[in-house]
């Protein structure tokens, strides 16, 4: 007989409920969040059973840890569990039993289990993005400074080569001096930090030959190579670059009854960052390549409303639809990828 378990993972206790192919529980408990307590209530059913858990903010221990032991576990997609965010009844104890039932009737909607192996890799480079973000508000902050004590003739650019020793010289108040001290030593420190990831993940990076690929592809460097390569994980969960295209967010999701069609409120479903970067390597091809430069000026002049946003967010699509043929078929870009 085969056995379904689905676990409503909380902070810090979690629901488990088990069935059997009868619908009869045969274990529906609450308990605290120790993989070694829960583990020792599923063995009894390991043979045959098949776990699932929703992908919460902290699904990670839980599923690697019972993957480890060698159970089979789906992860759901919560935006797929209608069954339960649009029920009137919403419990912890309905939620296990609900993803159990789902479970049973093999209509988990699942979303993918990043390689454990190298989701730490993706995490720091996320973390990476999060640093960069936070020294740009540390340079406009000093930007904002100087034009409020009409201060000109300092650019985005120039900013970011102010020394303490500039800042003293800018300004006299000595309070005004503390606070523009304060935030150098953060840029420092920021910048320090990035460095630093960087090191280490290029190190890392340099043995995979993906990784020199996607540096073939028009607009993408260091940096937007390692986003693409760690944020995609493994390509072959694609089954075509249609797929690849809407989990990057380059193409707007539909809406469509009758003769009426609309964009999608749920465009954004999908990586965020995988979005930011195909639309930074739309940018430096466009910048950098004349054949993508030409190309972009020829969409821009066929219309008339956000020319410019939509002629990119086309050139980001045709980049994402190429990365996926590099990434694919492991071989170098060649043009035919991107022009016809």
């Amino acid at each position: 007989m085969q056995f379904y378990c689905g676990i409503d993972l909380g902070a810090r206790k979690s629901h488990l409920c088990l069935i059997d192919e009868d619908d009869k529980k045969l274990l529906d408990k609450k308990m605290d969040n120790d993989l070694d307590e829960i583990e020792s209530k599923l063995y009894p059913y390991k043979p045959s059973l098949e776990i699932v858990v929703e992908s919460t903010f902290n699904w990670e221990w839980l599923v690697y840890g019972l993957q480890g032991k060698d159970y089979e576990v789906k992860l759901a997609h919560t935006l797929g569990l209608k069954a339960i965010s649009w029920s009137k009844k919403k419990t912890d104890k309905w939620d296990a039993f609900t993803l159990a039932r789902l479970l049973r009737v093999n209509m988990i909607p699942q979303a993918y289990i990043y390689p454990y192996e190298i989701r730490p890799i993706r995490d720091l480079l996320r973390e990476r993005i999060r640093l960069v973000t936070k020294r740009a508000t540390e340079y406009g902050a000093i930007s904002r400074m100087l034009l409020r004590y009409n201060i000109q003739g300092y650019s985005r650019n120039t900013v970011k080569h102010l020394t303490e020793e500039d800042m003293h010289q800018l300004y006299h108040h000595p309070f005004i001096r503390t606070k523009t001290t304060m935030e150098l030593e953060r840029i420092e420190l920021l910048t320090r930090q990035i460095n630093s990831i960087d090191k280490k993940i290029l190190e890392r990076a340099q043995k995979d030959d993906t990784f020199y690929l996607l540096k073939t592809i028009p607009g993408i460097g260091d940096i937007l190579a390692l986003t693409i390569l760690y944020e995609v994980g493994g390509i072959n969960r694609f089954p075509n670059a249609r797929a690849f295209c809407s989990y990057c967010r380059v193409v707007p999701g539909i809406h469509q009854s009758s003769d009426k069609v609309y964009r999608s409120p749920n465009s954004k479903q999908g990586d965020h960052y995988l979005k930011w970067a195909f639309s930074q390597a739309a940018m430096m091809a466009i910048r950098y390549y004349p054949k993508i430069r030409r190309l972009y000026e020829r969409l821009s002049a066929k219309r008339k409303r956000a020319a410019r946003l939509v002629s990119r967010s086309i050139i980001s699509h045709k980049l994402a639809q190429a990365t996926y043929h590099v990434m694919k078929e492991q071989s170098p870009y060649s043009e035919k990828l991107l022009f016809r």
